[in-house]
């Protein structure tokens, strides 16, 4: 009868101990199962959200098919997809909402030349680097004189708002900075005489002051960065998806490819494996 006694009060002792245990852990510490690789699967499609108003060569309308869109992005996204067996749709926003919008769920990934930036890294996860962008500057033809960051003081110079091509400019003492909610608006104040200059990443440069008669891009490009892929926090898994997808993009020769396609190769993509 003791023994059973004993049994009874550890057994009691052991209960209690259990329930003290469970009544201490905060409802919010239960970690919450990633499900989203699972969901675009299941959704059987990738929502990717970009803008295409001026989106030379990244993503924008096909000038021979209305309603089609094309682009290195374009590309890049459709074989990301191909790698996850599912299919890629665009959700068409503007380039300044395009954060606020993955953090509001409107698509599963954001890819539109975005810079991977601390303030950024704070709010979204960021994939690996799927291209090595840098700095160039664009004057009219006429110009004499420019061709340095060093040669905008006193300027004014036009460039897309919340890029790393802001920053450097206003971290240049003597620039007076005209943003714009879109790249074509930079170009053309630049045409129109209403600013000295544009500063922008070498794929746009290349697009749009390259291209334009009555433009020239001008000195050695600078102030190297990378592009990167934006998803929610909480979506590690499609995360670490995307990057296998990457990844076999860089062996397998097709991220060259694509790049070699829209004009856009070159060494600085040496630093992502490329060669």
């Amino acid at each position: 009868m003791k023994q059973i006694k004993t049994y009874l009060l550890i057994l009691l002792i052991l209960t209690l101990c259990i329930g003290c245990q469970k009544g201490v852990e905060s409802p919010g510490t239960e970690k919450k199962q990633d499900t989203s690789l699972e969901r675009v699967k299941k959704a059987g499609a990738l929502l990717w959200g970009a803008d295409v108003v001026g989106g030379i060569p990244y993503v924008y309308e096909d000038p021979k098919n209305k309603g089609s869109y094309i682009g290195f992005e374009m590309d890049i996204a459709n074989a990301i997809a191909h790698q996850l067996g599912i299919e890629v749709r665009l959700v068409i926003k503007a380039w300044d909402t395009l954060i606020p919008e993955l953090q509001k769920g409107s698509f599963d990934i954001a890819m539109n030349g975005i810079e991977d930036t601390e303030d950024r890294k704070k709010i979204v996860l960021f994939s690996d680097p799927y291209y090595i962008y840098s700095q160039k500057i664009t004057v009219r033809k006429e110009t004499k004189g420019i061709s340095l960051l060093a040669d905008l003081k006193g300027k004014k110079v036009a460039t897309l708002s919340g890029t790393a091509a802001e920053d450097i400019l206003r971290q240049t003492a003597g620039i007076h900075v005209v943003t714009n909610p879109e790249i074509i608006y930079s170009y053309k104040d630049l045409e129109d005489g209403k600013v000295d200059a544009v500063l922008l990443d070498t794929p746009i440069a290349a697009a749009y002051g390259a291209t334009n008669p009555k433009l020239k891009n001008v000195g050695e490009s600078f102030g190297e960065g990378q592009y990167v892929i934006a998803l929610r926090k909480e979506d590690k898994a499609l995360m670490d998806a995307v990057n296998q997808a990457l990844t076999v993009l860089k062996n397998n020769g097709d991220l060259k490819a694509i790049y070699t396609k829209w004009g856009i190769m070159d060494p600085h993509q040496e630093k992502i494996g490329l060669k």
